[in-house]
């Protein structure tokens, strides 16, 4: 059994590793790195396109095969090893050789960071109670965002002193340390004969449905297309351009050389804070309450950026943007987290939130690398982002089961379709088999069915 301090522990850094990848090279770190690289280069837009994109074609490549690693490793071990070599990358990016050195750097820091990221929701459902799942799941995004802000607060200490540029990725090293640290001291679970419920042989007829059930069958149909939609509708809303061209958004409003680090301060904070409010509603609020509340917000904030682009409110650009933020950490931001860890059958658990995060990755390397050509008309980008998260979040609030208060099984069976043919719905301290479940086998005695 893991102490919930230690569950904590590891939600805290592997959010950490996470968000302050997102923000170890920004605009005025990587001027900060050209004086002082070996090989003199210049620092174009086509430059800062690939290095900020170096780090997501990395979480692409690590949600893409995160799925896979889990068949031959268990997740102790992938968190361990993956962790390392994010410091290893972290600590080969303090060496100031060329930006395309720093590309390849940043790429394989990503894939490592988020091998980790893809297999934390399943996990950290596995490890804990059900008590302790809907703290740890929330206060993931909550740790995200205070990554996101002590990596910029390093960044604002740096200042214009290029001797110190190393500096941006020290905290994330360390955090890498730590995180494989605790992934060695976790204790996978294991079930006792003790603790398998006397009505396991009742439900083996279901068992066995879903077992047979595979990532090409039709079953899995509304699992997919769920993934799918969420993994676009949370991402092309355009979380990471608002993250990673904060010089862009921030500057003409704070004129400043450190507008990316004051914007990347706004953002953390934004982040951190906002994902607060959500924690003690998990527990109590329905998921897609909680989850399409704060879509709505984000959604609001899409439209006060596009008015203040179109009329050029320079105030109602920060205002929007907060919105934004507030309302992405509210919704999709926190729940996330709590959604991919339950809407899933637990056998598809994983190569499901492989394949979203994937797509997650794919559309926003599309939405970072087409960005810079809206710099005339932003209004047009977040127009693009609002119709699309919008469409998606309409036919999410549809299709996406509800969980909250459901078992597992109760889970499966309605994502699966197997609703009509089996039921298993926990009351109390008993465990009843619905009307319309499947024929359970002659030899088990009617007694076994009511006692848990």
């Amino acid at each position: 059994m893991n102490s919930f301090g230690k569950l904590i522990a590891l939600s805290f850094l592997v959010a950490n590793n996470y968000g302050g990848a997102l923000s170890s090279a920004n605009t005025e770190i990587m001027e900060l790195y050209k004086q002082k690289s070996y090989i003199p280069f210049e620092f174009t837009s086509v430059a800062n396109s690939i290095v900020t994109v170096s780090i997501i074609v990395g979480f692409m490549f690590g949600a893409m095969f995160a799925s896979t690693f889990t068949k031959k490793f268990n997740k102790r071990k992938i968190g361990a090893l993956a962790s390392g070599l994010a410091c290893f990358f972290n600590l080969m990016s303090m060496i100031p050789v060329h930006w395309i050195y720093l590309a390849f750097m940043r790429l394989f820091l990503g894939a490592c960071i988020m091998t980790v990221c893809t297999i934390i929701p399943g996990w950290l459902f596995d490890l804990s109670t059900d008590s302790q799942r809907n703290f740890l799941s929330s206060a993931y995004q909550f740790f995200l965002g205070l990554g996101i802000f002590i990596s910029s607060t390093v960044m604002l200490s740096i200042k214009d002193d290029p001797d110190k540029f190393w500096q941006a990725f020290i905290y994330d090293a360390v955090v890498n340390v730590a995180c494989a640290i605790v992934c060695l001291s976790i204790k996978e679970p294991e079930i006792s004969q003790d603790q398998v419920k006397p009505t396991q042989e009742a439900v083996k007829e279901v068992n066995v449905q879903t077992n047979e059930i595979t990532m090409k069958s039709k079953q899995l149909t509304r699992a997919k297309v769920t993934m799918i939609l969420f993994a676009i509708g949370t991402q092309v809303c355009g979380i990471n351009v608002v993250m990673m061209y904060a010089t862009q958004i921030f500057q003409n409003y704070f004129n400043s050389p450190m507008s990316a680090v004051y914007g990347s301060l706004i953002a953390g904070g934004v982040n951190t804070f906002a994902a607060l409010p959500p924690l003690p509603f998990v527990s109590r609020a329905n998921r897609k309450t909680l989850l399409f509340l704060g879509w709505f917000v984000m959604n609001i904030g899409h439209l006060l950026l596009i008015a203040a682009y179109v009329f050029d409110i320079q105030p109602l650009i920060l205002a929007g943007s907060i919105v934004f933020l507030m309302g992405f950490e509210f919704g999709p931001g926190t729940m996330s987290v709590v959604v991919l860890g339950e809407i899933h059958p637990r056998k598809f658990n994983q190569p499901l939130n492989s394949l979203g995060y994937t797509i997650m990755w794919i559309v926003n390397i599309i939405v970072v690398l087409t960005f810079p050509f809206f710099d005339t008309k932003v209004w047009l980008a977040y127009t693009i982002y609002f119709v699309i998260s919008f469409i998606c979040g309409a036919v999410l609030c549809k299709l996406m089961p509800e969980t909250k208060g459901k078992t597992s099984d109760q889970i499966d069976a309605e994502v699966l379709g197997l609703k009509n043919q089996a039921e298993v719905v926990e009351e109390g301290n008993n465990v009843v088999i619905a009307e319309e479940a499947v024929e359970v086998k002659q030899d088990i005695e009617p007694a076994t069915i009511a006692e848990k």
